[in-house]
Formats: structure tokens, C-alpha cells, sequence
């Protein structure tokens, strides 16, 4: 074997970008020929490059590709990408990851930019700086983000903090979540406290909040978009919002208080309390209070 060429394998094998096993075969494979031409070493490379097989990592690698029925422990890498049955038990950190099939994390997620189209778990906790969500998509642990874009379905079961969320899907969230800005249009409950400075909801079908507590904070009722065009009007129920500025439609809420409160068409609110309150002609409000 020419020593340029082993030279290179041994080196890809310390980067960690091919196993020991995968050293060994192709190592095995140069031993029978006597010589091999650097044209044909450049398109051997190529092949091991594609080649697409479960790994184990302790370094950071380049690029770290999984298809078909694939398991990994630890992985720590540039580039991700899974399009098949995929399982990581252990850590996931990725600059950048793109998940196309199903791919579970047993571990943490540290990654720089997400994109999962397909099924995609993380049972730890979770760090990102962008997160597009287009399938069907689970966080068990917290969520750390700037940008969260969800447009398939999404789970979240843990505390999230984000710059930016926005959902044009089927939302569901155990837990609080603390965002500078959040919308939500389509289907979505979140079953603890939303708290942003601006927050603009657009329910489709029957929606549920448990508590919100904003800057300004935008209730509008409308046909809704993709698979929730099938509801002419949406909903949103919830026991208490607390604002500066509040406008509502449609909403069901135990109590409203804010600075300016306009309660719109087709609201039921127990109590509202503001120092600068009207209501909408088509409203039903139990109890008015100034601040």
C-alpha cells in the first residue's frame, strides 16, 4: 500500500470520520493490490464519504450521515443528517442538523440549526439557536431557542424559552413558555403560562391557554390556514390575561385586566379590569372594573 494512502486513512481514522472497523476493511482491501493509482484512491474516498453507517464519536467530526435502521451513541459533529430509523443513545451537538426520517436523541440536543420534515424526539434537554419544525416533532426536556418555526405538529412536555416562536400548525405545550414575541395560528393549547411581550393568536377550531400575561396581546378569529381551513371561526379559551394592550375576539376568559382592554365580538369574560376598557356591542362581560 502506497504510504500517502495510509496516510490518509489513518488520519480520517483519527478525526473520527470512519470507524475502526471501516479502517480495517478498506486497509485490507489495498494489502491485495500491488499498486493503486491516486484517481482510483480519490474515487474510493468518495464511496466511504456516502457510505452511511452507525457511529460513535468522542470528537467532532465534519459530517455525520445515518439511513435506514441506524443506531449511534454520543455524537458531536457539523453537519447531521438522518433519513431513516435512527437512534442516538446518547448526546446529539450539531452546527447544523437535517432530520428527513425518524430519528430519536436519548440524550441532549445542542444544535446550532434544525430542520426536521420528518418524526423527531429528544428525550433531554434542548439548545438551538433555529428550529424549523415542518413533521412531527417531541422535546421531553427544555427548550432553549432564539427562533422556534413550527408547522407540522409539535410537543413540547418541558419549560420553553425563546426569542421568536411561531406555529402555523398543531401546537401543544405542557408547560410555560417565556418568548419575546409568539404567534400561534391553527390549532393549539398550552397548559401552563404564555408570557411575551407581543403576543397574536389566531385559533383555529377550539384553542386553550391557561394563563397569558403580555406586552400586547392580539385575540383574532378567523377562517384558519392549510388543514384548519375547515373552521370558519376559532376559539380560544382561558382563565386569565394580563396585558398593557388587550384586544379579543372570540375568547372565553375568567379575567382580563389590562391598561387598554377592548373586548370584541363574540367574548365571554367574568371579570374585566382596565383603565381604559371597551366592549364590543356582541360581548357578554359579567363584571367591569377601573384601575
Amino acid at each position: 500500500m502506497e504510504e500517502e494512502i495510509l496516510r490518509k486513512l489513518e488520519k480520517r481514522l483519527a478525526n473520527g470520520e470512519i470507524s475502526e472497523d471501516t479502517y480495517k476493511k478498506i486497509k485490507a482491501r489495498y494489502e491485495k493490490q500491488e499498486k493503486m493509482s491516486q484517481e482510483e484512491f480519490d474515487d474510493e474516498e468518495d464511496e466511504m464519504e456516502s457510505e452511511e453507517i452507525p457511529v460513535d464519536v468522542g470528537g467532532k467530526t465534519k459530517r455525520v450521515s445515518l439511513s435506514g435502521a441506524s443506531k449511534s451513541s454520543d455524537v458531536n459533529c457539523g453537519y447531521f443528517s438522518s433519513s431513516g430509523a435512527s437512534r442516538i443513545e446518547g448526546y446529539l451537538k450539531a452546527d447544523e442538523a437535517k432530520i428527513s426520517g425518524a430519528t430519536k436523541v436519548e440524550g441532549d440536543a445542542h444544535i446550532g440549526e434544525l430542520s426536521s420534515s420528518g418524526s423527531f424526539k429528544v428525550e433531554g434537554t434542548t439548545e438551538a439557536k433555529n428550529m424549523s419544525l415542518s413533521g412531527a416533532s417531541k422535546f421531553e426536556g427544555k427548550v432553549k431557542a432564539k427562533q422556534i418555526k413550527s408547522m407540522g405538529s409539535s410537543k413540547f412536555e418541558a419549560p420553553v424559552e425563546v426569542d421568536e416562536f411561531s406555529s402555523s400548525g398543531a401546537l401543544k405545550i405542557e408547560s410555560d413558555v417565556n418568548a419575546k414575541t409568539f404567534t400561534a395560528t391553527g390549532a393549539f393549547k398550552i397548559e401552563g403560562t404564555l408570557k411575551a411581550h407581543e403576543i397574536m393568536l389566531k385559533p383555529g377550531g377550539d384553542c386553550n391557554i391557561k394563563h397569558i400575561k403580555g406586552g400586547d396581546v392580539l385575540v383574532e378569529s378567523g377562517a384558519g390556514s392549510g388543514l384548519f381551513s375547515m373552521f370558519k371561526k376559532g376559539t380560544l379559551t382561558v382563565e386569565t390575561i394580563t396585558g398593557d394592550k388587550i384586544y379579543l375576539e372570540n375568547t372565553r376568559a375568567k379575567t382580563v385586566e389590562g391598561d387598554e382592554v377592548k373586548i370584541g365580538p363574540g367574548c365571554k369574560v367574568g371579570t374585566v379590569r382596565g383603565k381604559n376598557v371597551k366592549v364590543h356591542e356582541s360581548a357578554s362581560v359579567d363584571k367591569k372594573e377601573n384601575l
